[in-house]
């Protein structure tokens, strides 16, 4: 038995405008080749914008991660940018410099298995205030 339709839905993470591009032209191209007597078409929404790596962001890392040691917490290093998912931060990445993944750790992350690691939440948030200070202290 073959279904007369099927429907999916999925999410693309992309580090670049060009990125996102060149993967949808890629699925559109596959797309395109469907089989006789059948039809496909696919669709896309924006809903994040890209946050790639620049300078200004790393520079805010170093200074993070010089918090992290002077607590004693261990040196800070960026995450794979490919690996990551969309961030609420990306829509004013363009303007300023930012740093995403400051908040709590845990395992499963957005599936109904996700939990939070309460233990982090102390060292975590005295990190952050700490790097917020001393950025502050910079001006």
């Amino acid at each position: 038995m073959v279904s007369q339709t099927a429907s999916v839905k999925g999410g693309l993470r992309f580090i670049s405008e060009a990125q996102k591009d060149s993967a949808r032209a890629k699925m559109r191209e596959i797309v395109s080749h469907n089989l006789p007597q059948t039809s496909a078409v696919v669709n896309f929404t924006d809903a994040y914008p890209a946050m790639g790596p620049k300078p200004e962001n790393l520079e805010l890392l170093v200074t993070l991660s010089r918090v992290s040691q002077d607590l004693g917490q261990g040196e800070v290093t960026a995450y794979d940018p490919g690996r990551r998912g969309a961030a609420d931060v990306s829509f004013v990445a363009e303007y300023v410099a930012c740093l995403d993944g400051l908040g709590s750790m845990g395992r499963g992350t957005h599936t109904p298995e996700e939990t939070v690691n309460l233990k982090t939440l102390e060292a975590l948030t005295q990190r952050t205030a700490i790097q917020i200070h001393r950025l502050l202290q910079e001006d």
